[in-house]
């Protein structure tokens, strides 16, 4: 039997990922490729790889590429090499993909009001279903145990060794992990 925590949860996600296909679909676009989009415009600049977007997604690499392929020809990613490791394939939203997602976001999300509570007890439950699943992170940089605030204003990841800009700790990061609870 369900607990109402999970009842309210899941209700949440089912309403979200409705609007998110109903504005897909009024786009032109598939259900993954809006998913991609969302996601690039929220991963900070160390997450923004095939990679981690498989991972965030819950889905296979071969699957992603497919559909990377398609949102590329469209105009609204583009891949770049990494400036630190040519190894390493970056991916960015084209200022084509910004207006497409600018466009249909406003369908899939209602203007909310900020409530401190409630995003403490959203992180809350995040924490506690990530760590209880041993699932991987994905969540805002700023709530990493990994990042260090200085007091001149700077940030660094310390498991990256990595300066963070203050943009990057607003968005969310593949090796996110939360402080212990």
């Amino acid at each position: 039997m369900s607990n109402d925590v999970a009842i309210w949860l899941e209700r949440l996600a089912s309403l979200h990922k409705s609007q998110m296909r109903k504005a897909a679909s009024a786009a032109g676009l598939q259900l993954v490729h809006l998913e991609i989009l969302h996601y690039l415009s929220v991963c900070n600049r160390l997450s923004n790889t095939a990679q981690a977007l498989s991972d965030y997604l819950g889905q296979t690499k071969g699957s992603i590429s497919q559909s990377l392929k398609l949102v590329e020809k469209a105009g609204h990613i583009e891949r770049k090499p990494c400036k630190d490791d040519g190894r390493v394939t970056r991916l960015y939203l084209t200022s084509e993909g910004k207006t497409c997602l600018k466009r249909i976001s406003k369908d899939i999300l209602p203007e909310l009001p900020r409530d401190d509570l409630i995003i403490e007890t959203l992180k809350s439950l995040l924490y506690h279903w990530q760590t209880n699943s041993h699932l991987k992170g994905f969540g805002q940089c700023k709530s990493c145990r990994h990042n260090q605030a200085f007091d001149n204003g700077a940030f660094h990841c310390g498991l990256l060794d990595e300066p963070l800009s203050k943009t990057d700790t607003q968005k969310i990061c593949q090796e996110h992990e939360f402080e212990e609870a």
